[in-house]
Order: C-alpha cells, then structure tokens, then sequence
C-alpha cells in the first residue's frame, strides 16, 4: 500500500504544481491570439461541417428522386425483382458506397455496397441501423463496422404503400480528400472511444513541423459514439502564437515536470522490484506445472503481496479447472474420432445436411457411390439439392419427416448404379432446427441376384420342359401298338441328353466360378487342338450346311501349357455359337493369330451377329442377345464359360467389333515357345 500512496501523492504535487504554473502562463501570454486561432480553428471545422451538409443534400436528393421512380417504389413494397437501374453499381446510387431500399413496417427489402451489410455488420441491430430503415431523412454520419458512414435518404408517405431509400457514403480518405477544397489540409474522422473528448475546438501540433492540428467534434454525428474530426494543416493557416513568455514558461513547466518525473521513477522503480519477484515466481510456477509454492512465499500485506497470493490462488483454480477441461476434452475427442472412423469405415454412402441445406458430412462410400468429390459438396448451402436432383432430393426431405412412412427405401438408378436411398431426421446440436441424414447403399448386387433368379427360372423351366415333355410322350407312345420304339427311345435319349447338358453346364459354370475347378497343364499343340474341334463338329455343321474352316496365321507355338479338355471346350463353345447362328452356305472360321507373349483363338461367323450395346452382356449367365432370342433357342451359359475358362488361364475372352456377323477371341498367355 505504501508504494501506491507515495505515488499519488507525488503524482498530485506534481499535478497541482503544473496546473497553477499552466494558469498563470495562461493569464500572462494574453487571450486575444487564443481567441483569435480559436476563431480561426473554428472556421476550418465549420468549412468542414458545410461540405458535409452538403452532400447529405445530394444524397437526399437523390433518394428522392429513386423513389420517383415506379420501380423502385413497386420493389420496395412488392418484393419484386429489383430494378435494372440497380445493376449500374454507384452510378445507380447518386455516387453513394451504399443503398438500402426497406419497405412497410421497415421491412428490409434491398442492401448493397462495399463492406458487407451496413445493418447486419454487427451482432445486434444498433439503433443507426433501425435509422436508416426509417429512412434517414433528417441525414448525418453513422457508427458502421466500415468506418464512418455518412448517410441520407428519403421515404414516402407512411403506410400500407410506404417505401423508403437510404444512401451511404464511407467516409474513407478518399471520399474526405474530395470534401476539402484546399489540397495543403487534410481531413480524418474518427470515433471516440469511451473518453468523450471535452467539446469545442482544439488546436494541437501538427504531424510535423510547421503543422496543427485542428480537433473538434461534429454535430452531424447519429451515434451513441461522439465523432472527432482532425484537420492537418500548415501552422500558417492559424494566426502566429504569443511565442516569447510562452517559451519561458514552458522551460519552466517542463523543468517542474522533470522534477515530478523523477520522483515518480523512483518510487516505480522500488515497485518494479517486487513486481518483478512476482514475475520470476510465475515463471517458477510454470516450470513447475503450475505449481504455486513460490507466489505463496511472496504473500505480504501490501498491494504487491496481495497479488502474489491471489496469483497463486488463481493458479491453483486454473489448475484444477484445466485439468476437468482437459480429462473432458479427452472423452469428447474420443467419441467424436470413433464416430468419424465409424462413418469414414462404412460401406453404406452417409449425407447429412444442416437445417440450412449446408451439407456438413459426406463419407467416401458416399462420395464413391454418387461419384463426386467430398470438398465439392461438404461446407456449401444447396449441394445435395444438385448431386441427387430436385425430385429425388424432395422425396428423401419427406421421408425424413416422416418416420413412419410403410416404404423407407427409394431405389433409384443413379452413376450407373441401382441405389438405395434411406432418410432421417437428426436434432441438432443446440439447434432448434433439424438436419437431414441420408443413408445410400448400392443394391445393384442384390437386384442382380434376384435378376439372376428369375432368369435361372425363366431358362431352366422353358429349357428343361421341351425335353421332358418329348421324353414323356416318347414313354407313352411306346405303349401303343405298333409303335416304333427304337425311334422312341432314341427320341428319349436325345432329349434326356440336352437335359443333362443343361445341368452339367449349369454345376461347370457354378465350379469355374466358385474356383472349385482345378486346372490340369500340360503341354498341348494348339493347331491340333483347334483341328480336333473343326472334325468333331464337322457332322455338325453339314447338317446345318456350313462349313467349317479353321487357319493358322503368323508363327504359331508348337507347344503351350493349357487344360487341354477345357480351353477345347471353350473353342467347342464358340464354334457350336457360330454353326447354331450362321446361314445355310455361310462359312464359320477358327483362326489362330501370333501375338507375340499371347495367343489368339478367333471365331468368326456370317450370322445376325450381336448388338453393339450388348458385347459385354452376353458373357453373363443366361442373357442371350436380344435379336436373336426369339428365333433360336440357348441357355445363354456358353459364353460364360468360355470367359471363366480363359481368365482362369490368366487370358481374357471378349467379342471384337465387325461390319458382319460376329467376332469371337480368346486370349491366352504364351510363358515360352516350344519348336
């Protein structure tokens, strides 16, 4: 305590001392040069005040004439579009920075200009800003987060058809350069802070030498702030000081204040060694982790000692409360880590959409499924409206508010997929709103399954009942008298057979794909290979009258290791395709290419060939092209054999594109020739 009272009382000798020697220098130099410089300084201020009236007048006219126009009387009650005249940016304003159309009841209708909203600017709506939805007829310079703004406007008649136009101008550099007309003053306006500077004008020293400033506040400011304008202008413009006893005095003040300054010092100094010990003892306790034991040791009576031990109580508190925040922290950290690697690890697509249609969660499975980028949708207001179309956006909005909808999937086919999109509402997070979680999850496997289902049904029931209704009446007739039975009985058996044909294809298939099959290498002369097939499908074709050629082109290897039985029956396959789909007198071709490390095996026919849509889905179980299904019967299985057959020997089968017919390879890897 004794170090604050031994510095206020030097501090109030030091004070009085001055402000009497201040008097008396003030008596002594003589008013009539104050008063004068007064006069002139408040001629600089009201030159100032003018200019500025003055364009409060300019822009009120201005806004009297917008309102002249229907237009914008029509926006400003109605809401309607706003008026082109708008879009000419200052031009449109009167010159103004800002414009701000409200309507009846100070409704809002329109704001534009620099800086942002000159009413939203701040977190309450301040009574300037309810001024100018009033219409700021009366005008003046308003508190805006921008800086001074410098308003006016005008309002029609009150009531159900009132309109009203307000126009700003920030009152930067800029705009207060062009106010002042003698180019050696410079004009700034700022705010006051919590002090209200004393009223009147003040003359101060200027920037730099041969330079005053003129200080005073303006009668134009509308806010609960006063406004301080500062003229910077050559020490010329004022009338010469009374400069000789004013100089003695001030060697006198100044040799006072030295005096007082001195003495301050010192008792700052004694002070500023304790405050000092309190600092080292922060320290300490910070290298210690917040431990307090050092603060204890400098508790006293005094102010300083007062303050070591409130330092250390405090710390003691900040301690105790920084480890709950941090043990919290943990816990929350934790619970939000393991949700986002639970929504990131699904296999499901996870949306979730604020109240305010700002989409805030978008996990990969999403962003996979619907093919878009995370960091083009999460953050922005309206993405999700766009990434799954109005329509389906709409229904998932309805389903969400409706928990108890019969139907919570709507699947819909969307990036070439069929999806499955679920909807939910979620509370948010101190929030009275409600955001949208959508749950997307891709059923096109299991629509392919139950697809594949009825196809096995839909082929095995029309492929199985001719057989056996042929078998059936064979056993029948056989019971006549005179029938012919041999010829029964091989009826019979021709059908019994292409019922076993189906059936084994089927469990071939339904091997190959599970894996099941292993494959037998050995070593295997793929001309002989490919001859055995034309001759084992010769009687074949004749029956059907097609030829069957087969041709070697390029330097075929003598030897490759393959499963014999199965790369025949794939060939087997093909050829049999192109004899079932070839004209009678057309010619069905196995030709064997070199392609370097690869061997091709190509079938080419003279048939109705295959859509070009649908290359790639007659190799999938039970499909059969569309243009040929109706005339000729299949289990559509032959084509997926033969493609599993190839990929298991690490080659591909695939149909090449051709003007006529159709174009069947196989592609198999050659590890070495053999002459």
């Amino acid at each position: 305590m004794r170090y604050q009272v031994a510095a206020l009382l030097t501090g109030l000798v030091t004070v009085l001392a001055l402000a009497g020697a201040a008097t008396f220098v003030w008596l002594s130099v003589g008013a009539a040069d104050d008063d004068r410089r007064q006069i002139a300084a408040e001629s600089e201020i009201e030159a100032v005040q003018a200019a500025l009236r003055s364009r409060i007048d300019g822009l009120q006219a201005y806004a009297s004439a917008l309102l002249q126009e229907q237009d914008i009387t029509s926006f400003a009650v109605r809401g309607t579009d706003p008026p082109e005249v708008l879009d000419q940016g200052r031009i449109s304003r009167g010159g103004a920075d800002y414009i701000l159309i409200s309507g009846p009841g100070r409704v809002l209708v329109y704001e534009d200009g620099i800086g942002g909203s000159i009413v939203n600017g701040v977190e309450d709506v301040v009574p300037e800003a309810v001024y100018l939805l009033d219409g700021a007829v009366d005008g003046g310079i308003f508190d805006f987060v921008d800086g001074p703004v410098l308003a006016a406007g005008a309002s029609t008649s009150p009531g159900l058809e009132r309109a009203a136009v307000s126009l700003g101008v920030l009152l930067d550099q800029q705009a207060l350069t062009s106010m002042v007309s003698d180019p050696s003053r410079q004009l700034t306006l700022a705010w006051a802070g919590s002090d209200a500077p004393p009223p009147g004008v003040q003359i101060l020293p200027g920037t730099s030498p041969g330079r005053v400033s003129i200080v005073a506040p303006l009668d134009l400011a509308r806010a609960q702030r006063t406004l301080v304008a500062v003229i910077d202008a050559p020490a010329s413009a004022l009338p010469a000081p009374a400069g000789d006893g004013l100089s003695r005095w001030v060697m006198i003040l100044t040799a006072i204040g030295l005096a007082g300054a001195i003495g301050f010092l010192l008792i700052v100094r004694t002070m500023a060694t304790s405050v000092a010990d309190v600092r080292r003892g922060l320290v300490a306790a910070q290298e210690r982790d917040g431990s307090p034991a050092v603060l204890d040791s400098l508790a006293g009576r005094d102010e300083v000692g007062r303050m070591a031990q409130q330092a250390a109580n405090t710390l003691r508190s900040l301690r105790e409360r920084t480890v709950q925040a941090i043990d919290e922290a943990r816990v929350a950290t934790a619970r939000q880590l393991l949700g986002e690697h639970v929504i990131r690890s699904m296999h499901e697509g996870v949306l979730v959409e604020r109240s305010d249609t700002t989409c805030i969660v978008c996990n990969p499975a999403a962003s996979s499924l619907l093919e878009v980028q995370p960091g083009d949708i999460v953050g922005l207001r309206g993405t999700l409206n766009d990434v799954l179309g109005a329509e389906l956006y709409h229904r998932m909005r309805e389903r969400a508010a409706n928990p108890n909808a019969s139907q919570r999937l709507d699947v819909v086919q969307l990036a070439g997929r069929d999806l499955a999109f679920d909807a939910y509402q979620v509370p948010e997070y101190r929030g009275e709103g409600h955001s949208l979680l959508i749950i997307i999850r891709d059923v096109s496997a299991v629509l392919e399954v139950e697809q594949l289902k009825r196809d096995v049904v839909s082929v095995v029931s029309h492929e199985l009942r001719t057989p056996l209704t042929v078998v059936a009446l064979s056993i029948g007739m056989m019971q006549e008298p005179g029938a012919d039975q041999t010829q029964l009985i091989d009826a019979a058996e021709r059908n019994v057979q292409r019922m076993r044909e189906l059936v084994d294809d089927m469990l071939d298939l339904a091997r190959l794909e599970s894996g099941q099959t292993e494959l037998n290498i050995e070593r295997y002369n793929p001309i002989q290979l490919c001859r055995d097939v034309c001759d084992f499908l010769r009687p074949q074709a004749d029956e059907k009258q097609v030829v069957v050629r087969d041709a070697v082109d390029g330097d075929i290897p003598q030897v490759i290791e393959v499963d014999g039985r199965q790369i025949q029956r794939a060939v087997t396959n093909l050829v049999t395709n192109a004899i079932k789909f070839s004209p009678a007198g057309s010619t069905v071709w196995l030709v064997l290419r070199d392609g370097g490390d690869r061997l091709f095996i190509d079938v080419a026919d003279a048939g109705p060939g295959v859509p070009a849509e649908e290359y790639e889905r007659v190799f999938t179980r039970f499909y059969r092209a569309s243009n040929t299904r109706d005339k000729i019967s299949g289990t559509g299985l032959g084509l997926p054999i033969v493609r599993q057959i190839a990929e298991m020997h690490g080659g591909t089968a695939e149909l090449l594109p051709t003007e006529q017919g159709a174009y069947f390879r196989i592609t198999l890897p050659v590890a070495s020739r053999v002459a």
